[in-house]
């Protein structure tokens, strides 16, 4: 008996970071080929990326229908896998169902329309900021430090046989 593949996920933070995503699904943040061949360009309409007050990740709350935030649809091979990420996301982010538009390359809108879950800020409202959070700054500037945190670590998730 085969297990249904999970939802597709929408990420637009940290975990973009192929590095992390790599860890947060297998444990090792080597296994970046791995978890690339999971993620495609995508975009999320009407909704906006915040930072947020001394983090250093991001919240994406319902916004402006003119709005968007571009990520990754992942399309995850396990059920295990969701579970990682959802231990990975905690209980201040709720996943809630959307429809991404896949990207291309050039992040370019496709005709082509994926139903996935985004995990939404439910956190304080207060923590919001209007400062822009940068994929390539927390890479730049932070990701060896949560590698670091992380490292020995291991999101609950297992598989099902």
């Amino acid at each position: 008996m085969t297990t249904p593949k999970p939802r597709p996920v929408f990420i637009y933070g940290t975990l973009c970071a192929m590095p992390l995503l790599a860890w947060a699904l297998t444990g090792d943040a080597s296994n970046v080929s791995y978890v690339s061949k999971l993620a495609q360009p995508a975009r999320l309409d009407g909704y906006k990326r915040f930072s947020l007050h001394n983090r250093d990740y991001p919240a994406v709350v319902k916004h402006e229908p003119h709005s968007s935030v571009d990520g990754y649809l992942l399309i995850l091979d396990t059920t295990s896998q969701r579970r990682k990420l959802d231990d990975f996301e905690g209980e201040i982010y709720k996943p809630v169902p959307v429809d991404v538009t896949i990207l291309d390359s050039d992040k370019r809108p496709q005709n082509e329309t994926v139903e996935a879950d985004v995990y939404l800020w439910a956190g304080d409202d207060d923590l919001l900021a209007e400062d822009p959070w940068e994929l390539e700054v927390f890479e730049k500037e932070k990701l060896e430090d949560w590698l670091d945190l992380f490292g020995g670590m291991e999101l609950v998730g297992e598989d099902e046989e």
